[in-house]
């Protein structure tokens, strides 16, 4: 049976010091973005149409600061909990990837909507 110890999150922490350093650069770093830009667009060519940005960089917000937990929990050897989230973290990533459903940017439009009635 295999257990879990705190050298196996490398990847946990390289996840979440790439989304943290885009959100405290203000999205001038953002590793992601730019292999989008320069992998990504290439082989597959430029969207017909283009989204807001904002919903997006709200959902990478959400999830660095959901993967900085997950970092926190296994440092703290909170390792069932710590990749828990990571794996939460991991698998709405996936979700968003395959199926194009991007729960941070639904959120994102609950939250404007509520602050367009004053409630937030």
């Amino acid at each position: 049976m295999a257990t879990l110890t705190s050298t196996d999150r490398p990847t946990s922490d390289g996840v979440a010091l790439v989304l943290n350093l885009a959100v405290l650069s203000e999205w001038r770093l953002d590793l992601y973005g730019v292999l989008w830009k320069r992998a990504v667009v290439p082989v597959v060519g430029r969207p017909a149409e283009r989204e807001p940005a904002a919903p997006h960089r709200f959902a990478k917000l959400v999830g660095a600061v959901t993967t900085a937990l997950a970092g926190v929990a296994l440092l703290a050897g909170l390792l069932l909990v710590g990749y828990a989230i990571a794996g939460v973290v991991a698998a709405l990533a996936g979700l968003a990837a395959a199926t194009d459903v991007c729960l941070g940017c639904r959120l994102y439009r609950q939250v404007s909507f509520f602050r367009r009635l004053g409630v937030v």
